[in-house]
């Protein structure tokens, strides 16, 4: 794991308010993209090499190709059944088959396999952002109730403590815990029991996925914030900023 380094400012402080006049209660986060990643990231990766396997990508195509990862990864019912119906390799020839399709790639039948070759040597760091404390910290410190909401399969509360989160948080939630991966609003409904039975109106949520963040959260009347640094979903939604740290102003505004 490192912390990505940056020349970024640390945020302001949180203008403090009385409970009642706060619009939000609870702000519950996503892990993976939002408070950390893998670099490059998978997307990116694919990106460069499928243009070492010679493609040549419009700016327009690379937006599709990330829209359709999104997509992709937010469909837990089709992951699972790909990796039910495919080997290791051909899960992710046929994950590579489908953003290239996305893209309107055509009249190359080897190229997901061949970008798949370049995958063979994949071994992207584990950085934390260096915001994200910071960001957690300044809300902790405000009063509000802080809640981990992922939808990997194991015990997020191991996992906030190998990132340096676990203090910021009054709770963790993975899907496979809840028995239900976002988009789906079941993981929603319980993480907001978990922050203390907050009404949905008075919860925000945070990732950096519009079809399982965004159509998720605000399906059960939570609020949701898109971090979206590539502008990748402009157009789909406006609540976004492109760095974590923007937050802050975002939740004084919302007061």
């Amino acid at each position: 794991m490192a912390v990505k380094s940056n020349n970024a400012t640390a945020p302001r402080e949180v203008v403090s308010a009385p409970a009642s006049q706060r619009r939000f209660r609870a702000i519950l986060f996503d892990l993976d993209g939002t408070l950390r990643a893998n670099e490059p990231e998978g997307v990116a990766a694919f990106i460069d090499y499928a243009q070492r396997a010679g493609l040549s990508l419009t700016p327009a195509q690379i937006v599709l190709c990330e829209r359709a990862a999104h997509r992709y990864w937010a469909d837990g019912a089709q992951v699972a059944e790909h990796f039910a119906r495919f080997d290791e390799r051909g899960f992710w020839v046929n994950y590579n088959r489908i953003l290239l399709s996305a893209m309107g790639v055509e009249g190359c039948d080897d190229c997901a396999h061949r970008i798949q070759d370049y995958f063979d040597d994949y071994q992207p760091a584990d950085v934390v952002f260096p915001e994200s404390s910071r960001v957690l910290r300044a809300l902790k410190e405000d009063g509000y109730v802080l809640g981990l909401v992922s939808n990997r399969d194991g015990d997020l509360a191991p996992v906030a403590a190998q990132y340096g989160f676990a203090e910021y948080f009054n709770f963790t939630l993975s899907g496979g815990q809840a028995g239900s991966f976002k988009p789906d609003g079941r993981i929603f409904r319980q993480a907001l029991q978990m922050a203390g039975d907050v009404p949905a109106s008075h919860a925000l949520y945070i990732g950096d996925n519009y079809y399982a963040d965004v159509l998720g959260a605000t399906a059960v009347g939570m609020a949701a914030l898109l971090i979206d640094p590539r502008d990748v979903f402009i157009g789909l939604y406006d609540k976004r900023v492109k760095r974590l740290d923007e937050v802050l102003d975002f939740i004084r505004a919302e007061r």
